[in-house]
């Protein structure tokens, strides 16, 4: 899974927000089309996404996210 962004600072800030969730995770950068770059916040891991779901989507109530997402992410979800 990786959230995309033009912002260093937005992707700096979301790895450190992963990192201490300790979920494995990392920054790539590209160059887009128009020479700008491109940073991706990466979670890896099998295990890790379902992780991060668990964190989300703890107190979400039904309304504010997208059950498919949910449901995709949380497939690998042990207790």
């Amino acid at each position: 899974m990786n959230v995309t962004s033009g912002s260093q600072n937005f992707a700096d800030g979301l790895l450190s927000v992963f990192q201490s969730w300790q979920l494995h995770s990392e920054i790539t950068t590209t160059v887009s089309s128009a020479g700008n770059l491109i940073y991706r916040v990466w979670v890896k891991g099998k295990y890790e996404l379902p992780k991060l779901a668990k964190i989300i989507y703890n107190d979400a109530v039904a309304d504010n996210f997208i059950f498919d997402k949910r449901q995709r992410m949380s497939q690998r979800i042990v207790d």
